[in-house]
């Protein structure tokens, strides 16, 4: 990958190494940009194809499965730059050891998206690289509906997947995931009832 026609800091390089990798991880797991940077190289566990987030946004520690697909990818990453890493060590990190930047990360984007011929709309409009966070959320919530699964059961599992602090963050997914894969509000309007009790008030 290029590095980006804006310029930046020495360490572009070794985001640009980091990004492919870092890019599909965001997509499989629906984590966020800036947990994805926290992750020490203790917190990934190659054996059993999990992640620990450990400094997440409402501050609760949560276990992140991963599929073998994406295991695979990271292993590989992993195999090639962790090789004599120690435990403490940040998992994805600039040349000089420290953290990979959240910042560089998006300016990767940035370069991804325009080679792609997406065109961006501004600050604040996106596409954001957060935005692969919102997809991977609509994706899941529509291969459940797919899979005939019970949303109802579903969404408290996608809730805490994604490491929300309530449902009422997750719940908008299922009319996001609606506009897009037509057919999933049907199988989902059994949710609102639910987490949504009607009340009624005597007269």
């Amino acid at each position: 990958m290029n590095e980006p026609s804006n310029g930046g800091p020495k360490s572009s390089s070794s985001h640009s190494k980091l990004f492919p990798v870092a890019l599909r991880l965001l997509y499989a797991t629906g984590m966020r940009a800036g947990e994805l940077v926290a992750l020490t190289v203790a917190d990934v566990d190659l054996n059993e194809g999990t992640i620990l987030i450990r400094e997440s946004k409402n501050g609760k520690e949560r276990l992140v499965p991963l599929s073998d697909s994406i295991l695979e990818i990271v292993k590989g990453y992993s195999a090639r730059y962790n090789l004599f890493a120690n435990a403490s060590m940040p998992f994805f990190r600039r040349r000089d050891g420290k953290p990979c930047r959240r910042n560089s990360l998006y300016a990767q984007f940035r370069v991804c998206i325009e080679m792609a011929g997406i065109h961006h709309e501004g600050r604040g409009k996106g596409p954001r690289l957060h935005d692969v966070r919102h997809t991977a959320a609509v994706h899941s919530m529509a291969a459940m509906a797919d899979a005939g699964l019970d949303l109802y059961y579903c969404l408290p599992l996608l809730s805490k997947y994604l490491g929300h602090s309530s449902l009422d963050s997750t719940e908008k997914y299922v009319r996001l995931s609606e506009e897009y894969f037509p057919g999933v509000l049907n199988n989902a309007n059994s949710i609102a009832p639910s987490i949504f009790p009607e009340v009624h008030h005597d007269r």
